[in-house]
């Protein structure tokens, strides 16, 4: 089946053997979101583990004045939401479909007794959950010293490594859809500085937009702003 391909594909469920896949699959529920559907929102029961199977997801908080911030994105073969699954309690932020999503979700309860039986299951998701509190840092750490140009190309480098397209001479096209406002809110900045900011880009020739998406032209230089000490 095709969903067991998928999942055969993960880091987070290859040690399953084909049998216990075809029997996990027998378990999810198949769904699918419009770009900028919600999947859950923070303080949500969380009661489904979520699997993305195709398009692609962020994860945001939303301040007291109402302010949005992108915590992470992610693709297919990624899990979301699974914090709140596992201690039973609820999500700790809101999911959104960021493009045309299709979400293969299991059942607390299930997804719980699998990581009970499956040890190798269980040290596949302590070693991703690393990676993510490792990630969380590093934004941390940016947000508080890092100027905006040098994050604004990180959050560039780091779509376009999670979702570009190679292109002639070393472009990379981010084959999301991504908004000024969608960049702002991953690099943690106003709307107006991401604007400013992508325009400086723009004229050092660096970027380009076609068709609403955004190309890297030059991504080694962009790499020699995101690494500038």
């Amino acid at each position: 089946m095709k969903e067991s391909g998928l999942l055969a594909r993960s880091p987070l469920f290859a040690s399953l053997s084909d049998e216990e896949r075809g029997q996990m699959v027998l378990q999810l529920v198949r769904r699918r979101y419009d770009k900028d559907e919600y999947l859950f929102f923070e303080g949500d029961p969380a009661r489904w583990l979520v699997f993305v199977a195709e398009g692609r997801v962020k994860v945001i908080k939303h301040s007291e004045s109402g302010r949005e911030t992108i915590l992470a994105t992610f693709g297919p073969g990624q899990i979301v939401g699974e914090v709140g699954v596992l201690i039973g309690d609820v999500y700790p932020a809101t999911a959104q479909a960021l493009e045309s999503t299709v979400t293969l979700s299991l059942r607390r309860a299930e997804y719980v007794e699998l990581v009970r039986t499956h040890p190798d299951l269980a040290w596949s998701l302590i070693a991703e959950l690393g990676r993510r509190l490792q990630r969380a840092h590093e934004t941390i750490r940016s947000l508080a010293v890092e100027k905006v140009q040098r994050r604004v190309a990180r959050v560039l480098l780091r779509m376009a490594s999670a979702s570009g397209e190679r292109l002639e001479g070393g472009a990379v096209r981010i084959t999301v859809a991504l908004s000024r406002q969608d960049i702002a809110d991953m690099a943690g900045t106003v709307l107006e500085t991401a604007i400013r900011t992508m325009s400086k880009f723009h004229k050092q020739g660096l970027i380009e937009t076609k068709e609403g998406r955004i190309i890297l032209l030059k991504p080694h230089q962009l790499v020699a702003i995101a690494e500038e000490l």
